[in-house]
């Protein structure tokens, strides 16, 4: 062979080289995350952890062997089969191929999807001794399954269907582009009869469009706790809120929603820091509040991120954090589990301000 044709030979290896790392990236960084991932010593069994879902408790029940979730089993009777039901079946094999709780929510069922994280982590922190060993009673086992419509604490968010007191009534809060309000008419039976929501600063086909699509939800679900629209977390929590708000009304609370949010300016100046579980790693936030009391920057870090997927969507969450002025923004798309620790690490940072 010439010293031509070994060179024609050597730049076809590579071309192929190169081909295959810009089509098998994503699998690449993902196995390059899994290996650096904080090595967790587990006791071989089986474990039971709990969380709340959209319509009741949400149970994982998850078989660790030495290196890791060997299986999971997923239930959440109270969730919705089309959606919470079909999402619960999706994600028990993701579980199990990322061997990690942290996988990303199934579009359109937000809610039942944290729950399933949220269980999962449960039984893994019994399974490496975090926490002691939860033991589940053949009676609550039962009732789990067979309470479709079980009201859940939902941490007091929302009072049940039919409690509230008939009438007309209104709620706020700060959504993407400006203020969603919520019109909440409370009929006789003293369930939401209907629900109008209106944000003239949301983008039209986003948040506006999410808007329509959520107002039948609520007035499905009886309450304000429905899954978010995919892609416009901010505009669907500030509708969230604006229907507690009213319902807090209709139910004898302060009802202005004003509790549950810290507002702009509101926070003590000063540098503070917080930080969450990423993908493949912590993720950081320095949050500085300048002497207005409202948020002046954020610098997020993630160094076991992948560089390509959740370094960019931090790149592009610090300034939306600070344009917000609270850790509440819509998640950069396909970078959810990066996204959800960037506001809950903001979040942490902006506790200590408070």
């Amino acid at each position: 062979m010439t010293q031509k044709q070994k060179g024609y030979v050597g730049l076809g290896a590579m071309l192929v080289l190169a081909a295959g790392t810009v089509f098998g990236s994503e699998p690449l960084y993902k196995a390059i995350d899994a290996m650096s991932a904080e090595k967790v010593d587990y006791t071989p069994g089986t474990y039971t952890g709990s969380a709340q879902g959209f319509g009741g408790e949400v149970v994982a029940v998850v078989t660790v062997g030495k290196g890791g979730i060997e299986a999971v089993e997923l239930t959440g009777a109270g969730e919705t089969p089309a959606l919470g039901g079909a999402a619960l079946e999706q994600l028990a094999p993701a579980f199990t191929e990322a061997n990690s709780s942290k996988v990303d929510a199934v579009s359109g069922s937000t809610i039942s999807s944290n729950a399933a994280m949220e269980a999962v982590q449960q039984a893994l922190d019994q399974a490496s001794g975090k926490i002691g060993i939860i033991e589940r009673t053949e009676t609550e086992t039962e009732a789990q399954t067979e309470a479709a419509g079980g009201a859940g604490d939902a941490a007091g968010i929302s009072a049940g269907a039919g409690s509230y007191t008939a009438g007309t009534y209104e709620g706020s809060s700060q959504g993407f582009g400006g203020e969603v309000k919520a019109v909440v008419v409370i009929g006789d039976t003293g369930a939401i009869e209907s629900v109008e929501l209106t944000g003239d600063g949301e983008t039209p086909a986003l948040g506006g469009e999410a808007l329509k699509t959520l107002a039948p939800a609520f007035k499905a679900a009886g309450s304000a706790e429905v899954d978010g629209v995919s892609g416009c977390t901010v505009t669907s929590t500030a509708a969230m809120e604006a229907v507690q708000a009213a319902l807090d009304q209709a139910a004898g609370g302060a009802g202005d929603a004003a509790e549950a949010a810290a507002g702009a300016g509101s926070y003590t100046a000063g540098t503070y820091e917080g930080s969450s579980q990423g993908f493949g790693g912590e993720v950081k936030a320095v949050v500085v509040i300048g002497d207005t009391g409202a948020i002046e920057s954020v610098e997020l870090t993630g160094d076991g991120e992948t560089p390509a997927l959740g370094g960019e969507a931090l790149k592009t969450l610090a300034p939306a954090f600070e344009a917000a002025g609270s850790a509440e923004v819509d998640g950069v798309s396909g970078c959810t589990v990066t996204s959800t620790a960037a506001m809950e690490a903001v979040q942490a940072a902006l506790d200590q301000a408070q």
